[in-house]
């Protein structure tokens, strides 16, 4: 998956629908990945322009992006 392809599925989904990356993906997407801020920060910002809030589950080592309403 590359970010084309993670913004049109988010900008796709309904208000309140939610789609998920696990952290592989996401060190791909925002290298270098979790934990680093400077990912983190890419990643609220691109979430941010297609409309959605981010949610990180450390423990399920995902990153749910949810479609704001």
């Amino acid at each position: 998956m590359n970010l084309e392809e993670l913004r049109a599925q988010l900008l796709a989904l309904q208000p309140g629908q939610m789609a998920g990356i696990n952290y592989d993906v996401y060190n791909d997407l925002f290298p270098p990945g979790e934990p680093d801020e400077n990912a983190r920060a890419a990643c609220f910002e691109f979430a941010r322009a297609v409309g959605c809030r981010i949610e990180n589950r450390p423990a399920d080592r995902t990153v749910w992006f949810i479609r704001d309403a």
